[in-house]
Protein backbone atom coordinates (compact mmCIF):
# COMPACT_ATOMS: atom_id res chain seq x y z
CA UNK A 1 0.00 0.00 0.00
CA UNK A 2 1.25 3.31 -1.10
CA UNK A 3 1.48 5.93 1.50
CA UNK A 4 2.53 9.77 1.47
CA UNK A 5 2.84 11.54 4.98
CA UNK A 6 2.26 15.06 5.33
CA UNK A 7 4.75 16.01 8.43
CA UNK A 8 4.89 19.49 9.81
CA UNK A 9 6.00 19.11 13.38
CA UNK A 10 9.51 17.78 13.88
CA UNK A 11 8.20 14.88 16.31
CA UNK A 12 7.10 13.14 13.35
CA UNK A 13 9.64 10.97 13.13
CA UNK A 14 8.30 7.65 14.43
CA UNK A 15 5.53 7.56 11.66
CA UNK A 16 8.14 7.22 8.95
CA UNK A 17 10.09 4.13 10.97
CA UNK A 18 6.78 2.60 11.89
CA UNK A 19 4.90 2.81 8.49
CA UNK A 20 7.26 -0.26 6.29
CA UNK A 21 6.64 -2.21 9.34
CA UNK A 22 3.01 -2.09 9.44
CA UNK A 23 2.70 -2.53 5.61
CA UNK A 24 2.85 0.61 4.27
CA UNK A 25 5.30 1.98 1.31
CA UNK A 26 6.35 5.05 2.09
CA UNK A 27 6.68 7.29 -0.89
CA UNK A 28 7.47 10.26 -0.13
CA UNK A 29 7.54 12.97 2.94
CA UNK A 30 5.92 16.33 2.59
CA UNK A 31 6.88 19.12 4.87
CA UNK A 32 7.07 22.61 5.43
CA UNK A 33 9.46 25.41 3.97
CA UNK A 34 9.54 27.06 7.17
CA UNK A 35 10.16 25.66 10.71
CA UNK A 36 12.69 23.03 12.29
CA UNK A 37 10.78 20.01 11.22
CA UNK A 38 13.14 19.55 8.68
CA UNK A 39 15.95 19.52 10.10
CA UNK A 40 14.75 16.65 12.66
CA UNK A 41 12.98 14.73 10.22
CA UNK A 42 15.83 13.45 7.58
CA UNK A 43 17.53 11.19 9.72
CA UNK A 44 13.98 9.14 9.48
CA UNK A 45 13.91 9.66 5.79
CA UNK A 46 17.63 8.59 5.46
CA UNK A 47 16.75 5.62 6.95
CA UNK A 48 13.67 4.73 5.14
CA UNK A 49 15.49 5.96 1.75
CA UNK A 50 12.54 7.97 1.23
CA UNK A 51 12.94 11.51 -0.59
CA UNK A 52 11.58 15.08 2.37
CA UNK A 53 9.82 17.42 0.30
CA UNK A 54 9.26 20.97 1.44
CA UNK A 55 6.10 22.34 -0.27
CA UNK A 56 4.58 25.85 -0.03
CA UNK A 57 1.54 24.75 -1.24
CA UNK A 58 -0.24 21.56 -0.87
CA UNK A 59 -3.07 22.49 -2.93
CA UNK A 60 -1.12 23.67 -6.13
CA UNK A 61 -2.15 21.98 -8.99
CA UNK A 62 1.67 20.49 -10.43
CA UNK A 63 2.12 19.59 -6.74
CA UNK A 64 -1.31 17.69 -6.74
CA UNK A 65 0.09 15.79 -10.32
CA UNK A 66 3.42 15.01 -8.76
CA UNK A 67 1.61 13.72 -5.54
CA UNK A 68 -0.48 11.52 -7.86
CA UNK A 69 2.58 10.02 -10.14
CA UNK A 70 3.09 8.24 -6.83
CA UNK A 71 -0.19 6.58 -7.04
CA UNK A 72 -0.44 6.66 -3.38
CA UNK A 73 -3.84 4.21 -1.51
CA UNK A 74 -3.55 7.15 1.43
CA UNK A 75 -2.06 9.97 2.82
CA UNK A 76 -1.51 10.23 6.11
CA UNK A 77 -1.32 13.55 7.99
CA UNK A 78 1.12 13.59 11.00
CA UNK A 79 0.38 18.05 12.13
CA UNK A 80 0.37 20.31 8.90
CA UNK A 81 -0.17 24.01 8.99
CA UNK A 82 -1.82 23.91 5.60
CA UNK A 83 -5.12 22.66 5.03
CA UNK A 84 -5.77 19.86 2.46
CA UNK A 85 -8.28 20.03 -0.38
CA UNK A 86 -10.87 17.87 -1.46
CA UNK A 87 -8.11 17.40 -5.22
CA UNK A 88 -5.21 16.18 -3.26
CA UNK A 89 -7.44 14.68 -0.90
CA UNK A 90 -8.99 13.00 -3.86
CA UNK A 91 -5.25 12.08 -5.10
CA UNK A 92 -5.13 9.33 -3.36
CA UNK A 93 -7.46 6.08 -3.20
CA UNK A 94 -8.62 6.02 0.13
CA UNK A 95 -8.46 9.48 0.89
CA UNK A 96 -6.54 10.90 3.56
CA UNK A 97 -6.18 10.34 7.77
CA UNK A 98 -5.19 12.55 10.42
CA UNK A 99 -3.60 12.10 12.90
CA UNK A 100 -4.70 14.50 15.27
CA UNK A 101 -2.55 14.94 18.98
CA UNK A 102 -5.87 15.22 20.92
CA UNK A 103 -9.02 13.05 21.82
CA UNK A 104 -11.58 14.54 19.58
CA UNK A 105 -13.81 15.83 19.70
CA UNK A 106 -12.04 17.29 22.50
CA UNK A 107 -9.31 19.86 21.55
CA UNK A 108 -10.19 20.16 17.89
CA UNK A 109 -7.77 22.78 16.24
CA UNK A 110 -4.36 23.48 16.23
CA UNK A 111 -2.36 23.28 18.73
CA UNK A 112 -4.16 21.62 21.27
CA UNK A 113 -1.03 20.45 23.40
CA UNK A 114 -0.56 24.23 24.48
CA UNK A 115 -3.68 24.50 25.62
CA UNK A 116 -3.81 21.34 27.41
CA UNK A 117 -1.04 21.57 29.11
CA UNK A 118 -2.42 25.42 30.15
CA UNK A 119 -5.54 24.06 31.60
CA UNK A 120 -3.41 20.96 33.47
CA UNK A 121 -4.86 18.36 31.68
CA UNK A 122 -4.18 15.10 33.62
CA UNK A 123 -3.83 13.43 29.92
CA UNK A 124 -3.86 13.96 26.23
CA UNK A 125 -4.47 11.40 23.15
CA UNK A 126 -4.10 10.90 19.54
CA UNK A 127 -6.96 10.21 17.24
CA UNK A 128 -6.66 8.86 13.73
CA UNK A 129 -9.72 10.38 11.73
CA UNK A 130 -10.85 10.42 8.29
CA UNK A 131 -10.35 13.85 6.53
CA UNK A 132 -13.47 15.86 5.57
CA UNK A 133 -14.24 19.68 4.57
CA UNK A 134 -15.08 20.40 8.19
CA UNK A 135 -11.55 20.71 9.85
CA UNK A 136 -10.62 17.69 12.86
CA UNK A 137 -14.27 16.13 11.95
CA UNK A 138 -14.11 13.54 9.95
CA UNK A 139 -15.13 10.11 11.14
CA UNK A 140 -12.62 8.35 14.32
CA UNK A 141 -10.61 5.59 13.50
CA UNK A 142 -8.58 4.95 15.81
CA UNK A 143 -7.94 6.83 19.19
CA UNK A 144 -5.39 6.10 22.04
CA UNK A 145 -5.29 7.90 25.59
CA UNK A 146 -1.48 9.42 26.41
CA UNK A 147 -0.97 10.18 30.11
CA UNK A 148 0.81 13.73 30.55
CA UNK A 149 4.25 13.52 32.70
CA UNK A 150 5.05 15.49 35.20
CA UNK A 151 6.97 18.63 34.12
CA UNK A 152 5.87 17.90 30.71
CA UNK A 153 6.24 20.49 27.80
CA UNK A 154 4.97 21.06 23.96
CA UNK A 155 7.54 19.93 22.62
CA UNK A 156 8.32 17.05 25.20
CA UNK A 157 4.37 15.67 25.20
CA UNK A 158 4.44 16.04 21.29
CA UNK A 159 7.01 13.24 20.84
CA UNK A 160 4.79 10.88 23.65
CA UNK A 161 1.74 11.74 21.57
CA UNK A 162 3.66 10.91 18.19
CA UNK A 163 5.25 7.64 19.61
CA UNK A 164 1.64 6.46 20.51
CA UNK A 165 0.06 7.27 17.45
CA UNK A 166 2.65 5.71 15.32
CA UNK A 167 1.31 2.30 17.53
CA UNK A 168 -2.12 2.81 15.99
CA UNK A 169 -0.29 2.75 12.27
CA UNK A 170 -0.75 -1.24 12.20
CA UNK A 171 -4.46 -1.01 13.31
CA UNK A 172 -4.77 1.96 10.42
CA UNK A 173 -3.52 0.23 7.72
CA UNK A 174 -5.37 -2.87 8.38
CA UNK A 175 -8.41 -1.33 8.60
CA UNK A 176 -7.40 0.81 4.69
CA UNK A 177 -6.73 -2.68 3.58
CA UNK A 178 -9.82 -4.32 4.44
CA UNK A 179 -11.60 -1.30 2.84
CA UNK A 180 -13.23 0.44 5.99
CA UNK A 181 -11.76 4.24 4.49
CA UNK A 182 -14.04 3.69 1.91
CA UNK A 183 -17.37 3.35 3.39
CA UNK A 184 -16.54 6.49 5.62
CA UNK A 185 -19.23 9.08 5.53
CA UNK A 186 -18.90 12.72 7.80
CA UNK A 187 -21.34 11.73 10.32
CA UNK A 188 -24.20 14.39 11.72
CA UNK A 189 -22.34 16.21 14.81
CA UNK A 190 -22.76 13.93 17.90
CA UNK A 191 -23.19 10.20 16.33
CA UNK A 192 -21.49 8.05 15.60
CA UNK A 193 -19.26 7.36 12.32
CA UNK A 194 -20.42 5.13 10.18
CA UNK A 195 -17.37 2.89 9.26
CA UNK A 196 -17.30 -0.98 10.54
CA UNK A 197 -15.18 -1.44 13.59
CA UNK A 198 -14.46 2.62 14.04
CA UNK A 199 -14.42 3.97 17.24
CA UNK A 200 -17.84 5.65 18.88
CA UNK A 201 -17.52 9.04 20.11
CA UNK A 202 -16.54 8.46 23.97
CA UNK A 203 -18.55 10.75 26.10
CA UNK A 204 -15.54 11.50 28.51
CA UNK A 205 -14.26 14.00 25.63
CA UNK A 206 -16.98 16.60 25.29
CA UNK A 207 -16.42 18.77 21.99
CA UNK A 208 -14.27 22.01 22.15
CA UNK A 209 -12.20 23.98 20.22
CA UNK A 210 -9.14 26.66 21.11
CA UNK A 211 -7.86 28.90 18.85
CA UNK A 212 -4.41 29.18 16.65
CA UNK A 213 -1.96 30.47 18.89
CA UNK A 214 -0.73 34.02 18.86
CA UNK A 215 2.70 35.79 19.88
CA UNK A 216 0.49 37.61 22.55
CA UNK A 217 -0.58 34.18 24.26
CA UNK A 218 2.72 33.62 25.70
CA UNK A 219 2.43 36.95 27.70
CA UNK A 220 3.26 36.24 31.61
CA UNK A 221 0.63 37.34 33.57
CA UNK A 222 2.13 38.00 36.97
CA UNK A 223 -1.44 38.16 38.48
CA UNK A 224 -1.51 34.42 37.85
CA UNK A 225 -0.61 32.00 40.30
CA UNK A 226 3.19 30.11 40.13
CA UNK A 227 0.97 26.93 39.30
CA UNK A 228 -0.43 28.73 36.07
CA UNK A 229 2.49 30.24 34.83
CA UNK A 230 4.91 27.28 35.30
CA UNK A 231 2.01 25.70 33.19
CA UNK A 232 2.32 28.75 30.64
CA UNK A 233 5.96 28.20 30.38
CA UNK A 234 5.84 24.32 29.88
CA UNK A 235 3.00 25.08 27.14
CA UNK A 236 5.09 27.41 25.50
CA UNK A 237 7.69 25.46 24.76
CA UNK A 238 7.96 23.81 20.95
CA UNK A 239 5.24 26.44 20.28
CA UNK A 240 5.95 30.45 21.15
CA UNK A 241 7.87 32.49 23.30
CA UNK A 242 6.91 32.94 26.98
CA UNK A 243 7.84 36.61 27.63
CA UNK A 244 7.95 39.41 30.05
CA UNK A 245 9.34 42.60 30.27
CA UNK A 246 12.10 44.82 33.13
CA UNK A 247 13.09 48.42 32.67
CA UNK A 248 10.85 47.81 28.98
CA UNK A 249 12.92 45.28 27.79
CA UNK A 250 11.33 41.75 26.84
CA UNK A 251 12.72 38.86 28.23
CA UNK A 252 11.94 35.41 27.29
CA UNK A 253 11.56 32.92 29.62
CA UNK A 254 12.67 29.30 29.29
CA UNK A 255 12.25 27.31 32.23
CA UNK A 256 10.99 27.72 35.33
CA UNK A 257 9.20 25.54 38.36
CA UNK A 258 6.73 26.77 40.86
CA UNK A 259 7.17 26.85 44.74
CA UNK A 260 4.04 26.85 47.23
CA UNK A 261 5.78 28.73 50.18
CA UNK A 262 8.31 31.64 48.95
CA UNK A 263 10.81 33.21 51.77
CA UNK A 264 9.83 36.18 53.84
CA UNK A 265 9.79 39.09 51.80
CA UNK A 266 12.06 42.28 52.57
CA UNK A 267 9.83 44.91 53.85
CA UNK A 268 10.97 47.02 50.59
CA UNK A 269 9.78 43.84 48.75
CA UNK A 270 6.86 43.45 50.19
CA UNK A 271 6.04 46.85 49.44
CA UNK A 272 5.94 46.67 46.14
CA UNK A 273 2.35 45.37 44.03
CA UNK A 274 2.19 41.65 43.85
CA UNK A 275 2.72 39.64 41.19
CA UNK A 276 6.00 41.11 40.01
CA UNK A 277 8.45 41.37 42.61
CA UNK A 278 11.44 39.63 42.38
CA UNK A 279 12.65 38.16 45.71
CA UNK A 280 16.36 36.88 45.21
CA UNK A 281 18.42 34.62 43.70
CA UNK A 282 19.59 31.12 44.53
CA UNK A 283 21.14 28.28 42.90
CA UNK A 284 21.26 30.15 40.07
CA UNK A 285 17.92 30.95 39.38
CA UNK A 286 15.52 34.01 39.94
CA UNK A 287 13.34 33.93 42.22
CA UNK A 288 10.09 36.08 41.38
CA UNK A 289 6.70 36.25 43.37
CA UNK A 290 3.25 34.98 41.88
CA UNK A 291 -0.19 36.41 42.47
CA UNK A 292 -0.42 33.01 44.80
CA UNK A 293 3.57 31.09 45.57
CA UNK A 294 6.52 32.39 43.53
CA UNK A 295 8.74 30.91 40.75
CA UNK A 296 11.98 29.85 40.60
CA UNK A 297 13.32 30.84 36.73
CA UNK A 298 15.96 29.05 35.80
CA UNK A 299 16.54 29.80 32.16
CA UNK A 300 16.09 32.59 30.57
CA UNK A 301 16.62 33.50 26.29
CA UNK A 302 17.67 37.64 25.82
CA UNK A 303 19.52 39.26 23.15
CA UNK A 304 19.54 35.75 21.27
CA UNK A 305 21.64 34.17 24.01
CA UNK A 306 20.53 31.73 26.94
CA UNK A 307 20.83 32.76 30.25
CA UNK A 308 20.49 31.37 33.64
CA UNK A 309 18.53 33.06 35.64
CA UNK A 310 21.80 34.29 37.86
CA UNK A 311 23.80 35.08 34.48
CA UNK A 312 20.55 37.69 33.59
CA UNK A 313 20.26 39.17 37.18
CA UNK A 314 24.12 40.06 36.67
CA UNK A 315 22.97 41.44 33.10
CA UNK A 316 20.53 43.77 33.49
CA UNK A 317 21.13 44.30 37.40
CA UNK A 318 18.16 42.80 38.29
CA UNK A 319 18.03 43.16 41.83
CA UNK A 320 15.70 41.92 44.98
CA UNK A 321 12.72 44.27 45.18
CA UNK A 322 13.21 44.73 41.21
CA UNK A 323 9.88 44.56 39.10
CA UNK A 324 8.86 42.54 36.04
CA UNK A 325 5.84 43.53 34.38
CA UNK A 326 3.72 42.55 31.54
CA UNK A 327 4.22 45.15 29.66
CA UNK A 328 7.18 47.70 28.29
CA UNK A 329 5.52 50.71 29.43
CA UNK A 330 6.09 50.32 32.96
CA UNK A 331 9.95 50.88 33.46
CA UNK A 332 10.46 50.28 37.27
Amino acid sequence: MNVILFAWCPSAGPYIDALPASGGALRLVVTGVRGSAAAALAPACERAGVELVRCPDVNDASFIQRIESHRPALLLVAGCSQILGRALRDAAGLGAVNLHPSLLPSYSGKEPLFWALLRGEPRVGITAHVMTDALDAGPILLQREVPVPPRATSASLAEDVDREGAALLPDLLAMARRGALLDARAPEPGASPEIPGAEPLDPRWPASHFPALRPEHGLLDWARSAVELDRLVRACAGEIHAYTFFRGMRLVLLEAEPIDAPPALSPAAAALSPGAAVLGMDRGALLVAAQQGALWTRRWLFMGRVHSGEELAASLDIRAGARLTSSPAFLE
